[in-house]
């Protein structure tokens, strides 16, 4: 199953490239001479609002730009029209996770800390649904059970036969021990990520409390990073009044140089596969696991 991208990155690409064409002539030039309006440059050009075939055809002529740039400029223009997929949960996708769940379907890589729970992307059903029930908003038994949904397919599309997504997981030990819903439930989640770890795509690393103080204790992010040339890497931080993205290369640079550090000072994926095992023996599995 081929990856799924959202129409973020594609209109926010589309948008890069008409600002560099652009060059020195201002929006009201271009408006002047195209009959596009500056507000509807200005939006095309900040990958916001659905981009028009007229438009972008009516720019590459303008622009007079060479064939694969006019075949780029179109394929941006096409995807960038198309409804993401869970689009048809409309009803629990707030902002916030609609524009997370773009640049998640776009990344080429994952970074990711986690203090307190597993990262939504390697939770089971059940562990996430407990998750769910917990955290606010209040959420009804029907918008947890679409929320689970979002989530299972979002593993599905990253992490599908020809998708190219690499997750690096740093887990903090807190979240391991921690039980959600029964001991049994915790220990399948615990099963997962063993499971998770023995494939191509997926590394984990464990941070044990007897590192003791480390660099990643001010708080859980994400890395998102691209493997187009125009794309900027972005970060994630979560809060609880929802998450923070930063775009700027200082910000993203430094984060990717905290993730390193925490990385250093957490087990190798080998030794975390072993101490995520001995954690295992503490829980009552389930009977058909014993």
């Amino acid at each position: 199953m081929a990856k799924a991208e959202g129409p973020l990155l594609p209109r926010r690409r589309l948008g890069a490239e008409l600002r560099r064409l652009r060059g020195q002539r201002t929006l009201e030039q271009v408006a002047e001479d195209t009959l596009i309006s500056t507000s509807k440059l200005s939006r095309l050009e900040n990958g916001q609002g659905v981009p028009q075939p007229r438009d972008i055809r009516d720019l590459i002529a303008y622009y007079d730009v060479d064939a694969p740039t006019a075949e780029r400029l179109r394929k941006w223009m096409s995807t960038g029209r198309r409804q993401a997929w869970w689009k048809e949960y409309s009803e629990v996708i707030s902002q916030p996770l609609d524009a997370y769940l773009d640049f998640e379907s776009g990344a080429s890589v994952i970074r990711t800390y986690a203090q307190s729970v597993i990262p939504g992307l390697l939770q089971t059903p059940e562990y996430a649904a407990h998750i769910l029930r917990a955290i606010p908003p209040k959420k009804t038994a029907g918008q947890i059970a679409q929320l689970v949904e979002i989530r299972k397919r979002r593993h599905e599309n990253l992490f599908g036969s020809d998708s190219p997504t690499r997750l690096s997981a740093i887990i903090d030990e807190a979240a391991l021990r921690r039980v959600i819903g029964s001991e049994q439930e915790t220990w399948l989640q615990l099963d997962r990520l063993d499971q998770l770890a023995d494939t191509r795509q997926v590394t984990i690393q464990i941070l044990p409390f007897d590192v003791g103080a480390h660099a990643g204790l001010m708080g859980m992010f994400t890395i998102f990073q691209f493997s187009d040339d125009i794309d900027r890497d972005i970060v994630s931080i979560e809060t609880h009044s929802g998450d923070r993205y930063l775009e700027e290369e200082s910000s993203v640079l430094e984060y990717l140089r905290l993730f390193d550090s925490v990385s250093h000072s957490a087990l190798d994926p080998q030794d975390s596969q072993a101490f995520l095992a001995k954690i295992m023996s503490d829980l009552a599995p389930p009977k058909d696991k014993r």
